[in-house]
């Protein structure tokens, strides 16, 4: 079923068919199906689509069946005009699209806003998940916003820079990466979200960040953060962009006291995005998820 038909271009370096399905909550969910074997999901965050995972899908389709959505209000979804697109939600639409796909065991890949959810499928059913490999991320509140994020937070700064004129993803593919992105990379990124109304999830996505005590989204946060104990026996590594805008190692230290037990591996010179600054971490993604690791140190032990 192709209801986005992709511009020349982008088919070239997003080489996937697509597909959807239909959620309880009636909008179409875009995924990406390639492979054969064990099932990986791959879970993107804010502001990308599931085009971020294109190089490792390419990599781990010979052997494992890649799974890749675009969250509602993301990439080639549906992106309703009235739709909560709090972490709540697209953790709903991600627990009914496993259900509806009948997942039985699989592993994760996820970055961003992707980690809580993955947590929160995780903890939902500790049992089917074979191993998680976590980008940058986290499921607390930080001490501080990044200034950038925090201009964001201003609602006319917002509809104007984020509905209006597209600029947060922009500004994302900007800080977010050390290389120097291919003008066709950057298209793809921005491709989905080219009107008006394709961003609204953009600006949302902007406002679910947490910046204060009472902000709705902590208290789903706080309670994944708190059961995460019981992943303790899974195989969960975090690769770890050293240089992100918005999540620093400072972060990373934090999530040892959420996850002890998961190892890591950090990147220098990496930015939020980093898959597209490193194609080491995508073939350690790679090595980790084929389950070929090493003894590895453990975080903060």
């Amino acid at each position: 079923m192709m209801k986005h038909p992709l511009p020349p271009f982008l088919g070239k370096i997003y080489p996937f068919q697509q597909h959807y399905v239909k959620l309880r909550n009636g909008p179409m969910m875009h995924y990406i199906e390639e492979g054969s074997g064990e099932t990986v999901l791959f879970l993107h965050g804010h502001p990308t689509w599931s085009f971020f995972f294109r190089n490792l899908i390419l990599l781990l389709r010979p052997d494992f069946r890649c799974i890749a959505i675009d969250h509602i209000g993301y990439g080639l979804s549906d992106k309703p005009k009235s739709y909560s697109y709090d972490i709540r939600t697209h953790i709903e639409d991600a627990i009914c699209f496993a259900e509806i796909k009948q997942f039985k065991k699989f592993h994760i890949v996820a970055q961003d806003f992707g980690v809580v959810v993955a947590l929160a499928m995780a903890e939902r059913w500790p049992e089917r998940i074979s191993s998680m490999s976590l980008l940058n991320s986290t499921v607390f509140a930080l001490p501080k916003l990044p200034a950038i994020i925090l201009l964001f937070k201003f609602p006319l700064f917002t509809f104007l820079c984020s509905r209006l004129f597209n600029l947060f993803i922009r500004i994302c593919l900007h800080l977010g990466t050390f290389s120097i992105l291919d003008g066709n990379v950057v298209d793809g990124f921005l491709w989905p979200y080219r009107k008006f109304s394709d961003r609204v999830a953009i600006a949302a996505g902007i406002d679910d960040i947490p910046w204060l005590p009472d902000h709705p989204s902590l208290e789903i946060l706080n309670t994944i953060g708190e059961k995460a104990f019981i992943l303790c026996n899974k195989k969960i590594k975090f690769f770890w962009a050293d240089d992100d805008f918005r999540y620093n190692f400072n972060v990373l230290k934090a999530w040892g006291k959420v996850l002890p037990n998961a190892s890591y591996k950090r990147y220098q010179m990496t930015g939020h995005l980093l898959l597209e600054d490193s194609s080491e971490a995508i073939k350690d993604i790679r090595t980790f998820v084929y389950g070929a690791r090493n003894i590895e140190k453990h975080l903060f032990k």
